[in-house]
This record gives structure tokens, C-alpha cells and sequence, in this order.
């Protein structure tokens, strides 16, 4: 009984949202049948930044990297995401190295081509940090359904 007792405390525990590790971003994907990109946003909770790809791969921060998960009804033709949102360089006295960060929103676009109605799915692969801390890097799948 005392093993039941302590599988659901350890249920409870890993799926309560106030025991769980936040990672401050709340991220949304289209795809912009005109333009064929998959656009992804991410809004970043206040005082709360994510890396660009611009910080030097040495400097310390893992960028917001996006990967594709292979499907033979796309082509994605972009390997990683333009970045859209504007990227502020500074120097991070934590990394004690330049780096270049989006502090309330991200916006980037991965090139797909779409042959037939499909799910795409993948991966979103970012850092947070605050003035006091940086949280593990996060890899937080998606899916999305598009047609051509």
C-alpha cells in the first residue's frame, strides 16, 4: 500500500505544473502557405531572454535551434530558422562573452515545401536565462498540421 501511496505522490508531484520546471516561453507555429515557411513564435515572460543563432557557438548560451522530424510529404529547405525578431547584443558577465538575445519575443520561419496535407512535427531546442539564472536547456516537441 505504501508503494501505491508513494507512485501517486511521485505522479502528482512530476505533473503538477507548480512543482515542474517552467520554462518561461510560450511558443505557437503557422505555416504560411503562401510564403511555404513554418513560422514559429515564441513569447518570453517578462524579464526572461532566449539566445539568438548570431552568439558564437563558444560563448556559452544554446540558441533556439528548430528541427524537422523527417516526413516524405514536405521538403524542408532551410535547416535552421531565420530569425525575424529583432536579436539585442550584450555583454553577459554570467557567459563573460557577447551574445545576442530576444528579450519578449521570438519570431523565426523554417522554408518548407508541402507536397499533400500532413502533419509537420519536430522540435524546438531553446535556453531561458534571467539577470540571476539560466534554466537547462529545454526540447519541447510540436506538431502541426498544413496543407499545400
Amino acid at each position: 500500500m505504501r508503494k501505491i501511496g508513494l507512485l501517486l505522490f511521485i505522479i502528482f508531484i512530476t505533473s503538477n505544473p507548480f512543482f515542474s520546471q517552467k520554462n518561461h516561453t510560450r511558443w505557437t507555429y503557422e505555416y504560411d502557405q503562401d510564403m511555404q515557411v513554418l513560422m514559429v513564435y515564441g513569447r518570453l515572460d517578462e524579464g526572461w531572454h532566449t539566445y539568438s543563432q548570431k552568439t558564437k557557438k563558444n560563448a556559452g548560451p544554446i540558441p533556439v535551434t528548430i528541427s524537422i522530424n523527417k516526413n516524405k510529404d514536405i521538403k524542408v529547405v532551410s535547416k535552421q530558422p531565420e530569425e525575424i525578431s529583432p536579436s539585442e547584443k550584450v555583454f553577459d558577465k554570467n557567459f563573460e562573452s557577447d551574445v545576442y538575445l530576444f528579450n519578449n519575443i521570438y519570431i523565426g520561419y523554417i522554408k518548407i515545401k508541402v507536397k499533400r496535407p500532413t502533419t509537420i512535427s519536430g522540435i524546438v531546442n531553446f535556453m531561458v536565462c534571467d539577470d540571476t539564472q539560466c534554466l537547462p536547456p529545454i526540447d519541447l516537441p510540436f506538431s502541426i498540421k498544413v496543407v499545400p
